[in-house]
């Protein structure tokens, strides 16, 4: 009956004037723009005047950046006529023939003001951009049918509504049934994230959380961190060559000294939040000569939670302490790594028996358009494990984040 696509934020891809891509599509990934990003991040004049307008932080994960970077430093391979578009909106364009973007992806970019969910014209001036080289913004409701050259590829009917692709962080709101007040949902998949929806803007004066919007009228304030998921696979492959794989690394970890453990600070692709600092890098600290295989798994299974709660601390001072908190992502697969969660942020954590709740939040959307449900938030996904805090092992980790914080500002945070 109807095409739900879900995608990531903060995608860009260059297009000439014909929309033919010049170059790969460009994820949140790619750090190339640090160093322009950092640049303008010392005006601090201008890093408030981006955010305040804009929920985004001046950094490298930013289309906007990237743009202004790629402009400043191999614009001769971009078209002055050219084009911007993402991995959501090019996909959805090939799908249909028409070029749009949903609020949702385009409030990832930098380039749309988060007030009036418009694009800004003065970050256009100023990024020296026109309104024309960007997609028109439509709410996720917006669809457009699917061509006939698509569905031959798909083995789909040509015509059926394709509705338009919403972003991992957003869809992951909707798919664990979080666009209420006072439910904050955790992914930890590839990177990680915390989120909670609002009815209005929600901005710190100093920058540390980020305000996108999310769907229905709500926007997302929220913290990412850039290494999560990522930092166990590079341990694995990486540091220990593949030879254990996360079951027995998770046996390994669970009988540590956790109180004498080593500290890792997970920064090996840079900081989002809450320092905003695209050029840290990351690694074990405290690392004794007894320390093996387990204590280091642990560790960054550890550091990757600190760093999402000195996300949580940020998030609530702006937001409130929400009353529920659902997880979601690759930490599900982890019995030790939920129970850590749990007791590090010393809140009972809900799981749900939706394992992709981002892809569901694409199904969801595309139930709404059909006119399967009345609204997103109708959708409740059923209910799994709660995991309850220890809170012996609260004071453990109370310790053991102050020394994390050690390391963090003794490394160059605040």
């Amino acid at each position: 009956d109807g095409i739900g696509l879900g995608s990531t934020w903060h995608s860009l891809l260059f297009l000439d004037r014909h929309r033919k891509p010049i170059g790969r599509i460009l994820t949140w990934a790619n750090t190339e723009a640090a160093p322009t990003a950092y640049r303008y991040r010392e005006d601090e004049e201008l890093k408030l005047w981006f955010y305040r307008k804009t929920g985004c932080m001046v950094h490298s994960i930013y289309p906007v950046w990237k743009y202004i970077h790629a402009r400043q430093n191999r614009y001769q391979e971009l078209d002055p006529e050219g084009h911007l578009s993402s991995q959501a909106e090019y996909i959805f364009e090939r799908m249909t023939g028409e070029v749009a973007v949903s609020t949702s992806i385009a409030s990832g970019t930098g380039f749309m003001n988060i007030h009036t969910l418009e694009w800004d014209q003065e970050i256009l001036d100023f990024a020296g951009l026109k309104k024309s080289q960007l997609s028109p913004i439509y709410d996720f409701e917006h669809t457009a049918p699917l061509r006939e050259e698509a569905a031959r590829e798909l083995g789909l009917k040509p015509g059926t509504p394709v509705v338009l692709p919403g972003p991992d962080g957003a869809l992951n709101q909707v798919g664990a049934g979080a666009l209420g007040e006072g439910v904050m949902t955790m992914s930890v998949g590839t990177s990680g994230a915390i989120r909670l929806a609002s009815e209005v803007p929600l901005l710190p004066p100093q920058p540390s959380t980020w305000c996108y919007y999310a769907a229905e009228g709500k926007r997302l304030a929220g913290a990412a961190i850039s290494g999560a998921g990522n930092c166990v696979e590079w341990f694995v492959n990486k540091a220990n060559l593949g030879n254990t794989d996360y079951r027995m690394l998770d046996e390994m970890a669970a009988d540590i000294d956790r109180e004498g453990a080593p500290v890792f600070l997970p920064f090996l692709y840079g900081e989002r939040c809450p320092g905003w600092d695209d050029g840290r890098t990351g690694g074990f600290f405290d690392v004794k000569a007894h320390h093996g295989i387990g204590d280091l798994h642990y560790s960054i299974l550890e550091g990757i939670l600190f760093n999402l709660y000195q996300c949580y601390i940020a998030l609530t001072q702006v937001g409130g302490t929400p009353r529920e908190i659902r997880i979601s992502g690759g930490i599900e697969n982890s019995p030790l790594w939920l129970h850590m969660a749990a007791d590090i942020f010393q809140r009972e954590i809900s799981t749900s028996k939706i394992e992709h709740a981002s892809t569901m939040g694409a199904v969801v959307a595309a139930l709404k358009v059909v006119g399967a449900i009345e609204d997103m938030n109708a959708f409740q996904p059923e209910p799994g494990e709660t995991i309850v805090p220890d809170e012996k092992l609260g004071k453990l980790y109370e310790a053991r984040f102050e020394r994390y914080m050690e390391w963090y500002r003794k490394t160059g945070g605040e």
